[in-house]
């Protein structure tokens, strides 16, 4: 998750800052070359002027003194820029579609999950792009919402990273008891080791303790990951339907535009998931209530964005304190005879060889 937040803290970097130069008059495709074109580094500053000699110096010392160099000026190393933002800097200055430039750019991201973390959010900029383009909204605003809203996701995923890390530490501290067992008896003067590995009770036990060993870090793992959220920006289908609707286009034609542009550079929000069809659901029942009610659609929805996200922050957090719990389940299953069998049972029997009973 920490990987997610930061991922989303670099998008909403970017979002800011091009919101920022738009809202000042500045061009897209001038403000994308500004950023992304490094700033230069400052200038050093000129060196002292030497100081005069004293009038009681002697001459010769006068003239043999040289001036010391000034001393070096360390120089800040230049903020990396993303190749993504070169790439939509390039597709801007070339009056080309900049959300197509970032997608071919993240098309190859490799499974790995904070690349795909980075890749996503990408995603959902150029999503947020596209239908800010393509419904006449204004880019400045839309951008400056997006930066706000996915600030807020970063903090939760954040928050949860830490929340998590209570349970993570436990599922790892679980997992390296039955090690912590057999250390333990050679500590005793055991001969734990030659049980295990001349005995057939010293066999089963190695089977048995690192096949429960591995079920329980198994599990532990796929509890961990089924309680970590899925949406990694939530309420934003609302958003973008409202930032749509804000230009003047009409409901149909809003929703329209919003899921051709999940699908085409967001598709982890509109491939059916739970989460997606609960965010159409929701924008349906707004849009519904508003028609009824007869007031504007826009201030709904994006109160909807902001229930959404509470919503993800409430069951975020209780889905911590379950996990928690839960994770009992492996330690009382597996992890605790994996301690027995790797650490009590060789003590026993090596305890009954050195009274004279053989094993085997």
């Amino acid at each position: 998750m920490t990987s997610a937040a930061a991922a989303l803290d670099d998008v909403a970097a970017v979002a800011q800052r091009l919101g920022v130069l738009l809202a000042a008059g500045i061009a897209p495709e001038r403000a994308w070359q500004f950023l992304a074109a490094p700033a230069p580094p400052p200038a050093p500053a000129p060196p002292p002027a030497p100081a005069a000699p004293s009038a009681s110096a002697s001459g010769a010392a006068a003239l043999t003194a040289v001036p010391r160099d000034p001393q070096p000026i360390a120089r800040p190393g230049r903020l990396a820029v993303p190749e993504v933002v070169r790439a939509a800097a390039d597709a801007a200055s070339r009056a080309g579609d900049v959300a197509d430039a970032i997608r071919a750019e993240c098309a190859n991201a490799p499974p790995f999950a904070g690349t795909r973390h980075r890749a996503v959010a990408w995603g959902l900029f150029a999503a947020t792009w596209a239908v800010a383009m393509r419904s006449g909204a204004p880019l400045a605003a839309t951008l400056q919402s997006f930066a706000t809203g996915i600030r807020r996701a970063a903090a939760l995923h954040r928050e949860l990273s830490v929340a998590f890390s209570g349970p993570k530490a436990t599922a790892r501290l679980v997992g390296v008891l039955p090690l912590v067992a057999l250390g333990f008896g050679l500590i005793l003067g055991f001969d734990t080791p030659r049980v295990l590995a001349a005995t057939p009770i010293g066999w089963a036990c190695l089977v048995v303790g690192f096949g429960l060993m591995t079920a329980s870090r198994r599990w532990s793992r796929r509890m961990l990951a089924a309680a970590e959220p899925r949406d990694l920006a939530p309420g934003l289908e609302a958003e973008l339907v409202a930032v749509a609707m804000g230009s003047g286009v009409s409901v149909a034609r809003a929703r329209e535009v919003v899921a051709a542009a999940l699908a085409e550079y967001a598709p982890e929000l509109s491939e059916g998931t739970p989460q997606a069809v609960g965010a159409v659901d929701a924008v349906d029942a707004v849009l519904e209530l508003a028609a009824r009610a007869g007031v504007p659609s826009v201030g709904l929805l994006r109160a909807e964005a902001e229930r959404q996200r509470a919503e993800a922050d409430a069951s975020g957090r209780a889905a911590v304190a379950s996990v928690a719990v839960r994770l009992m389940i492996p330690l009382a299953v597996c992890a605790l005879p994996a301690f027995m069998a790797l650490g009590i049972v060789p003590v026993l029997v090596a305890l009954f060889v050195d009274s004279g009973i053989t094993f085997g």
